[in-house]
């Protein structure tokens, strides 16, 4: 297992490819298609065959695996998760610490547990894929503006914030606040527990949340004060509402995901 490189204060997660025996996978989602085709939902197993391209050779192959999961409308990085835990080989644990940073685009696939001692940042189109258990003991701090992607058998963080999806086959903790910030995630998990969920643009796709609160709803019943107040943050237009007598709150602009990340990046571990 390669260490971990550093980039002054922030530990690269390394890159390493993740190869797939095509027959195995083929095999694996003929056995389970008409079962996945009802996890999903909207598409039938016929049409979810036409969904799907080639198997990638290399799960971490960006260009393949988009080639793969070709129909960007249905969540099918929950097809690829349930088939990659069915055909992957346990690792040993991996352990990370520190700031660890997934650059943008890249994929990682590990197929046993990875804890983070520390923090797990994603840039814009990252994609962390787990066939254990993931835990980080700090944040999750993805993009909030653009796609990235955390899925794994279970997935733990201290907090967390995302506009991309959250994928877990048993369940996803935090104890803290977590913010879905976008309106057209697929999270998806049979079970969600914590302190606080926030996902007042668009509704995550899990079957139970069981948290001290929660802020949901979707595009025809946005609540930007409550999503604030449970993330314990202020308005950022008060203070311009204050000083400004004509100055009109236009709460469709509010960006609810990136001021709550900002509030955990300053809290980063060092």
């Amino acid at each position: 297992m390669s260490e971990a490189p550093k980039t002054s204060d922030l530990t690269l997660w390394p890159a390493e490819p993740f190869p797939l025996e095509r027959e195995r996978v083929e095999a694996a989602y003929r056995a389970l298609r008409e079962t996945l085709a009802a996890e999903i939902g909207h598409v039938d197993a016929a049409g979810l065959d036409g969904c799907l391209g080639p198997v990638p050779a290399d799960a971490t192959d960006a260009e393949g695996l988009d080639a793969w999961l070709r129909a960007s409308h249905l969540p099918l990085e929950w097809v690829a998760l349930r088939l990659l835990s069915e055909v992957g080989s346990g690792e040993a644990r991996r352990e990370l610490s520190g700031r660890v940073v997934v650059p943008e685009d890249q994929i990682r696939v590990v197929g046993g547990d990875v804890t983070v001692h520390g923090d797990l940042l994603l840039e814009d189109g990252a994609r962390v894929v787990v066939l254990g258990d993931l835990r980080v003991t700090g944040a999750l701090v993805a993009s909030t503006d653009a796609y990235s992607l955390v899925a794994a058998r279970r997935f733990e963080c201290r907090a967390g914030v995302t506009a991309g999806s959250v994928m877990a086959l048993d369940s996803v903790h935090c104890p803290g606040a977590f913010c879905l910030s976008s309106d057209h995630h697929d999270s998806l998990a049979p079970l969600f527990t914590g302190g606080v969920l926030v996902d007042h643009l668009f509704p995550a796709q899990f079957d139970r949340v069981e948290v001290a609160t929660r802020v949901t709803g979707g595009i025809e019943e946005i609540d930007h004060d409550a999503a604030l107040e449970a993330l314990g943050l202020s308005s950022p237009w008060e203070a311009a509402a204050e000083d400004d007598e004509d100055w009109d709150d236009e709460w469709d602009d509010i960006d609810v995901g990136g001021i709550y990340a900002a509030r955990l990046r300053e809290s980063l571990c060092p």
